[in-house]
C-alpha cells in the first residue's frame, strides 16, 4: 500500500488510495519503476533540450504513424502549442508576438458540442472561437460556414462523456482540408486502447495531443504532440527554451527521458492481460460490497467512457437518501483516505483500478462498505 510515505508525512500530508482513475488533481498515475530509474539517471547529465526533444519526437512519430512528434507539458500544453503552431507557422516574428495575433489567422472553428473547460486553453495563445452547430449536433454545411479567411485551424475533442452526435473526425478533416485548414485533436485521456495512437492521424488529424502522465504512466507533467512535420517544427519554435508563448510550459530533460521510457513500455504491454489484472483487482471490492443494500454494481468497459474495466456503483440516491457529496467527503476524511468521484448523469460512483496498488482492493472495499452501509 502507498498510504504511508515519509516525504509527505514530513509535510503533514496523508496520501490517498486513488480510485478515481488518472485525475490530475490527485497525481495522475504512478510511473513504473523503470521510468523513475531512467529519470534519475537522466538528471545526472546535461544535454541540449531541443536535440533531446527531437530524438524522443522521432520515436513518438514512429509509434503514432505521424510525420513528427515532440514532448510537451501535458496534453494541456499540447493544446496551447497546437493552435500557436497553426497561427504562427515557422515565422519567428509571429512566434515572439503571441498572444498578439495581429497579421495572423487567429480564428479556431469548432463544433459547439466540443466546447468545454479545456477548450478555453486554445485562447491562451490568442485564438478566437467560431462555433458551428448547436448542442444537438453539427451539419457539414454549418462547419463549412464557420471556416473563413481568418481560420487558423479546426479543433476536435475526444474524451470520456463528450457528445458524439456531431461530425466525425474523418468528416471534419475532409471539410477542413478542402478549405486548406489543418485539424487539431485534443485526445488527452483516450488511452487505452493503444490503437488510438494511430487512429486520429489515420482519420485526417494534422496535430494530436495526448497525456503522457495518465495510462502511459510517464511523468505527470509530460504529454505527446504529434502530426504534420511542419506544424511540429512550428510548435517547437513556440515552446521552451525559446522566448515564446510556451516558455512557461518547460519540459525538463528527465521528463523527456521518462516519457520516452514509459511510452516504450506501454507499446510492449498487452492490453488484454492488463484488463484481466484490473478485473482481479476489482473482485475483492465487489465481494465486500455484495451485502450492501440499495446499490447496483457492474463492471463496465466502453469505448466512449470507461476505457478500462471499471466498477460502477449505482447509489439510487433518490430512494436511499444518500448524499453523494457527503459520501465522497467521508471517504476522503477517513482512514485510510480514499479519493473517488461521482457521476451525476449515472447517479454512480466508480472504482477505476488503474492506480490501485497491491493490497488496496480489500481495504478499499471495506471502506466503501462502511460508508455506503
Amino acid at each position: 500500500m502507498t498510504t504511508n510515505n515519509r516525504v509527505y508525512e514530513e509535510l503533514g500530508i496523508k496520501p490517498v488510495i486513488h480510485a478515481a482513475g488518472t485525475i490530475t488533481s490527485f497525481g495522475g498515475s504512478m510511473p513504473r519503476p523503470e521510468v523513475v530509474e531512467a529519470m534519475a539517471m537522466a538528471s545526472t547529465s546535461f544535454v541540449g533540450l531541443v536535440e533531446l526533444n527531437e530524438k524522443v519526437g522521432e520515436y513518438i512519430a514512429q509509434v503514432t504513424g505521424a510525420e513528427g512528434g515532440m514532448v510537451v507539458s501535458g496534453a494541456a500544453g499540447g493544446v496551447v502549442l497546437s493552435i500557436a503552431a497553426c497561427m504562427t507557422g515557422k515565422n519567428v516574428g509571429f512566434v515572439r508576438q503571441l498572444p498578439n495575433t495581429t497579421g495572423m489567422k487567429n480564428e479556431l472553428a469548432i463544433q459547439k458540442i466540443h466546447r468545454g473547460g479545456y477548450s478555453d486553453m486554445y485562447t491562451f495563445a490568442g485564438a478566437k472561437f467560431n462555433e458551428a452547430g448547436s448542442v444537438n449536433g453539427c451539419l457539414a454545411e454549418e462547419l463549412d460556414l464557420a471556416i473563413n479567411d481568418d481560420t487558423a485551424a479546426v479543433a476536435y475533442l475526444f474524451g470520456p462523456g463528450v457528445l458524439t452526435n456531431g461530425l466525425t473526425l474523418s468528416e471534419v478533416s475532409e471539410i477542413a482540408h478542402a478549405r486548406g485548414v489543418p485539424v487539431i485533436v485534443d485526445a488527452a485521456a483516450m488511452l487505452p486502447p493503444k490503437s488510438n495512437l494511430r487512429k486520429y492521424i489515420d482519420d485526417g488529424a494534422d496535430l494530436v495531443t495526448m497525456s503522457g502522465g495518465k495510462y502511459i504512466r510517464g511523468p505527470q507533467g509530460a504529454g505527446l504532440l504529434f502530426g504534420r512535420k511542419d506544424l511540429i517544427e512550428a510548435a517547437t519554435l513556440n515552446t521552451a527554451p525559446n522566448h515564446s508563448i510556451g516558455r512557461p510550459q518547460k519540459v525538463t530533460k528527465d521528463e523527456m527521458i521518462g516519457l520516452h521510457t514509459a511510452l516504450k513500455l506501454f507499446m510492449e504491454s498487452d492490453d488484454e492481460a492488463q484488463f484481466a489484472a484490473y478485473r482481479e483487482t476489482l473482485a475483492p471490492i465487489q465481494e465486500k460490497l455484495k451485502n450492501v443494500r440499495g446499490i447496483d454494481m457492474s463492471i463496465k468497459l466502453t469505448a466512449s467512457k470507461y476505457h478500462v474495466p471499471t466498477l460502477v456503483i449505482g447509489l439510487k440516491s433518490s430512494e436511499s437518501g444518500r448524499n453523494p457529496k457527503e459520501l465522497l467527503q467521508r471517504l476522503l476524511d477517513g482512514e485510510p483516505r480514499v479519493f473517488m468521484t461521482y457521476d451525476a448523469n449515472e447517479d454512480a460512483m466508480s472504482v477505476n483500478p488503474i492506480n490501485l496498488q497491491p493490497g488496496e482492493g480489500p481495504v478499499l472495499g471495506a471502506r466503501l462498505a462502511e460508508v455506503l452501509g
